[in-house]
């Protein structure tokens, strides 16, 4: 049998729960008839808190669409350039390639 078995058995569960020490130093007051004044300012908070989110994560994703809508536009722009730099190189390349025969 282990120490531990043999320690609970001889002292019993409500012994243990008597010994055992809170992880503060200090007490706390419980069960106290007045709310705190911290809880006093998160409620008026609170009744805000569902709108603001709600307002925050419409404004992110509007800013989201309007970023990605606007890089897809700069991309097609580029590649358009690109693809009308290439066509005139290649109409020089063949003119070039046409004299040298």
């Amino acid at each position: 049998m282990s120490l531990w078995r043999s320690a609970f058995r001889l002292s019993g569960p409500r012994a243990l729960l008597r010994q055992s020490r809170p992880f503060t130093s200090t007490t706390a007051a419980r069960n106290t008839s007045q709310p705190s004044s911290y809880k006093q300012g998160m409620a008026a908070y609170r009744t805000f808190a569902g709108p603001f989110a709600k307002v925050f994560l419409g404004a992110v994703f509007t800013y989201q669409v309007i970023y990605q809508t606007w890089m897809k536009l700069e991309m097609d722009e580029s590649k358009l350039e690109k693809n009308e730099e290439v066509a005139v190189l290649e109409k020089k390349a063949r003119e070039m390639a046409g004299v040298k025969k």
